[in-house]
């Protein structure tokens, strides 16, 4: 019925003057051909087609629109419970490691992302406290993992993607999936279930045990409302054990960037034992 409509208003043009043209318009939601005598239409979706087709004095110029895929990203929000004990401002973490220049800007994660060491300027807030691993898992099964990048995490505890600023964004297709964080020598935070994720989605697993799996088995409470992931994981085999205490040990006295530093102050301390490690013997992953 669409295209004899079309055709109809064509012929009327046609009668009533001189040859006219169509202004180039998508006309349908598929992909064809029609005929009606002499007149031929084609038309498609999903890519660049223009076809300038004439019959007689009745020229039709018809074009069409590239599809174009949604781009998924999330908006992560965790909190590191070393860098979060004796913050210099409130509810903020620390990010000295940012401030004596030691965070690498090739990730320590498997996927070896990388980023501009500019990111590292911004103080305040949104300065760069570490570097994080985000993955995507199974909705149904949630030890399957469908997607896994690094990101950066700021001292407010948004994760943002290499830019230093950007949510963090995935290829996988719009669906629900459990969203997991992991650091180097914290235990990983898993969310309580799966979240719908369409365009860019928000994922606080910081304010409330109830949103993170294991509640509050898998947070530490920092009072203000704010809830961390439990350091002291050195080897990162999801369990702060003696093995991890050991490894803190052999490393005492050194500095820079070091998974033996559990408050990333740049330094491994006694501290790091005493006020994170062996408060937390005992403490493992709850997914």
């Amino acid at each position: 019925m669409k295209i004899q409509i079309t055709l109809f208003s064509i012929f009327l043009f046609s009668f009533f003057g001189n040859a006219q043209s169509i202004e180039k318009f998508s006309i349908d939601s598929g992909g064809a051909s029609e005929a009606n005598g002499n007149i031929q239409i084609l038309y498609t979706l999903g890519e660049v087609n223009v076809q300038e087709l004439s019959a007689g004095n009745i020229q039709i110029s018809e074009g069409f629109i590239t599809s174009v895929s949604l781009q998924l990203s999330i908006n992560p929000k965790v909190f590191l419970q070393g860098p979060l004990l004796a913050p210099t401002t409130p509810s903020l973490m620390n990010d000295d490691l940012r401030i004596a220049t030691v965070i690498p800007t090739t990730s320590p994660y498997p996927d070896g992302l990388t980023c501009n060491a500019s990111v590292f300027t911004p103080t305040g807030p949104n300065a760069i406290v570490d570097w994080v691993f985000v993955e995507l898992r199974n909705a149904s099964d949630r030890t399957n993992v469908i997607e896994a990048r690094s990101a950066l995490l700021q001292r407010d505890g948004d994760v943002v993607d290499v830019d230093g600023t950007s949510a963090v964004s995935f290829t996988s297709a719009a669906a629900s999936y459990y969203v997991l964080v992991n650091h180097r020598n914290h235990l990983g935070v898993l969310s309580a279930n799966p979240i719908a994720i369409l365009g860019t989605t928000a994922v606080d697993l910081s304010s409330n045990p109830s949103d993170v799996f294991g509640g509050t088995n898998a947070v530490a409470n920092m009072g203000g409302g704010n809830y961390a992931m439990f350091g002291g994981d050195v080897n990162g085999n999801g369990q702060v054990q003696n093995s991890d205490l050991t490894a803190i040990v052999l490393l005492l006295g050194s500095s820079g960037y070091s998974e033996g530093d559990l408050n990333l102050n740049g330094q491994v301390q006694n501290s790091d034992i005493n006020n994170t490690g062996n408060p937390n013997l005992g403490k493992g992953e709850q997914y």
